[in-house]
This record gives structure tokens, C-alpha cells and sequence, in this order.
């Protein structure tokens, strides 16, 4: 399927706050989480977004991404800023990255620079150049050691856990910190969810500090614009927990982490204050990522993600169109407004 790729930038006039699915989300904390591009090199089957498969991809460019970042530091404190890069795709497939991350460095209040990968396109020269970008910690995401599994949940024909394992300990002998993020299906990878655990325990076992090598279990969701995996069905979250705790007394090593883990703590949110139901003048700037889906411009900050609720075909007659739309979610624990057209 072809697609193709917007660039967002100051010229292209589109506020990166506000949207969920690229830009920068504040949640109310001292994170800012940022997602550069949207562009994947998988299609998982399990992927609440889905990932890989959208009719449009968005890049935005570095210098606006750093220029807004600075704002929302000088807004929340130059202090104990952790800037996490999570975006709706592969942050490798980013050109821009070790420039933001090198530029991210001169922003007076950020001590701590994490991001997300699913891993497969490390190797040994990217991971000396994070290291050389002073990148604290990466987050990967494995859910088994088993490899046709892995092939299976990740939607690839060749997914490499041998090579994958020897960038782990490349980055283990690095001066950044592991964190090994699987996704738990229940009565899919139950004992693979062991075999990782029992692999991080071994290296702390080994030396390896509990800060250097983390291992962060994850819950399924099934979300209904996400793609979901055949005859799985989520767990409740307390009997999740229920299963983490009698894990961690298992392996006597704790698995429910929470904020105080990783140094959250609550800070000012820079959001609009709408709450469900409101109606707002907004300007179309974009399609988005779906042919039902638009980004539209509340303000010079603010843009909302648009969800048409019935049959449209897209059609760029509507860029540029002022209209009103209805607001479908805005939380107070975070910036991200959705809204919705015609109501």
C-alpha cells in the first residue's frame, strides 16, 4: 500500500500540542513525551494504533520540535526535565535523530533522555552513537525468545532475536540503560514472559544494577481502531497485578512499577481547558493518518485530531475550511484533544 509523507515545520502552520499521534503530549508530569514521525517498520498484529499501516505518514521537523520543547520547559521549570521520545511508529527510521537528541542536551532542565524502539534496526554503530548522543535510556520492546512467535506477533518474516540479544549486551556494556518491555497475551506468551524475567535476573545476578537492566511488563489493550490478535482476550488489570505479584515473589525481583521508578512526579500542564460536548471553531490544516481522520488548528499552539463520523471521501476542497467541531475526549490528565464532525 502506498502512502505519503507529510512534513510538519513552522511554514506548514500546524501546532504540534494537542494531537496524540505526533508532536509533543504533556501529561502533566516533568515527561514531556515527544513523537517525531510516524513512519514503522512493522505491522504487529497486536499494535493499538496501527502502526505501519496509515494512508498518511507525518515527519515533523527538528528545529520546530526543539523550539516548542523549550517553551514547555520554560513553562513547567528548568528542573529534572525528562524528555521521552515514544512515537506512533519507529524513532530509528527518524533521520533527525541524533541531532535532537545532541540539541535536546542544551535545553537548560532536561536530565534525563529516553526513547522507544522495538529494536531491529540497532547494531553496533548506532548504539556507540547514542552513546556518543548521551541517550539515557532505551526502552525495547520484546515480547518472546522464541522466534517464529516473534515472527508471528510482529508481523515479520525475519525477526532476528540472536542479533537482537547481541545489541542488548552492546548496550549493556554502554553507558545507557536497558529497559526490556514485553507485552504479556495471556495463554499466548506466558512463559516467555518467565524466560524474560528469568534473563534479567540472571544479569543483575551478574552484576548489573537494577537501574542499568529493567524489565517493564505491559498489559494488552484492545483498542477499537487497533489491530487485535485472533482468540486473545485481555486480562482485567487486577488480574494482572494479581499475576505480577505472585511473579515477583517467583523471582524475588519487582515488576509493578510505578512514577516514583523512574523519578515521575507531578508538574504544571500546558492544556485547553474544554471539557466533552463543547463545540469550537476550528480551521482544517491536514488529513491525518486515515481518510476519516483530520488535524485541525484551535490555535497557534493547539491543533485537534478530527474523527468524521460518517463515509467521506477525503478531499483536499476541505483544507483551509473553517468549521465547528465537537469535542469527543479531553482529559484533565493530559493536552490531547479529540473532536469529532459533523455532529
Amino acid at each position: 500500500m502506498g502512502y505519503e509523507i507529510k512534513t510538519i515545520n513552522k511554514d506548514s502552520a500546524i501546532p504540534i500540542f494537542g494531537l496524540d499521534f505526533i508532536g509533543i503530549i504533556d501529561r502533566g508530569t516533568n515527561i514531556i513525551e515527544i513523537k517525531p514521525i510516524t513512519l514503522c517498520n512493522l505491522k504487529c498484529k497486536y499494535c493499538f494504533v496501527k502502526c505501519g499501516g496509515y494512508f498518511s505518514n507525518f515527519i515533523v521537523d527538528p528545529n520546530f520540535l526543539l523550539e516548542k520543547v523549550r517553551d514547555l520547559v520554560e513553562f513547567k521549570g528548568k528542573n529534572n526535565i525528562e524528555v521521552h521520545i515514544a512515537p506512533y511508529g519507529e524513532i530509528l527510521l527518524y533521520k533527525d535523530l541524533f541531532f535532537l537528541l545532541e540539541s535536546l542536551w542544551q535545553i537548560e532542565g532536561i536530565t534525563t533522555i529516553s526513547m522507544q524502539t522495538n529494536g531491529l534496526l540497532l547494531n553496533q554503530e548506532i548504539i556507540q552513537k547514542l552513546e556518543r548522543s548521551r541517550l539515557t535510556r532505551i526502552n525495547i520492546s520484546l515480547n518472546t525468545f522464541n522466534k517464529k512467535l516473534a515472527e508471528y506477533l510482529t508481523a515479520s518474516k525475519d525477526y532476528n532475536i540472536e542479533f537482537l540479544l547481541e545489541n542488548f549486551n552492546s548496550i549493556l556494556k554502554s553507558k545507557i540503560n536497558l529497559l526490556i518491555a514485553p507485552v504479556w497475551f495471556p495463554s499466548q506468551n506466558d512463559l516467555d514472559i518467565e524466560e524474560i524475567i528469568k534473563y534479567v535476573v540472571n544479569l543483575r545476578d551478574n552484576g548489573y544494577s537494577k537501574k542499568k537492566i529493567q524489565i517493564g511488563i505491559q498489559k494488552y489493550l484492545v483498542y477499537k481502531t487497533g489491530r487485535k490478535l485472533k482468540k486473545i482476550q485481555p486480562k482485567t488489570w487486577g488480574y494482572f497485578y494479581k499475576q505480577l505479584s505472585y511473579l515477583e515473589k517467583k523471582y524475588d525481583i519487582k515488576l509493578k512499577l510505578g512514577p516514583r521508578d523512574f523519578g515521575i512526579h507531578k508538574r504544571k500542564l500546558f492544556k485547553l481547558e474544554f471539557k466533552e460536548g463543547d463545540i469550537i471553531p476550528i480551521e482544517i490544516m491536514s488529513k491525518g493518518r486515515w481518510n476519516n481522520e483530520y488535524i485541525g488548528k484551535i490555535n497557534e499552539e493547539f491543533s485537534t485530531k478530527i474523527l468524521i463520523n460518517k463515509a467521506l471521501d477525503f478531499s483536499e476542497d476541505y483544507i483551509g475550511k473553517n468549521i465547528n467541531v465537537k469535542i469527543l475526549k479531553s482529559s484533565p490528565n493530559d493536552n490531547i484533544i479529540t473532536t469529532f464532525a459533523p455532529f
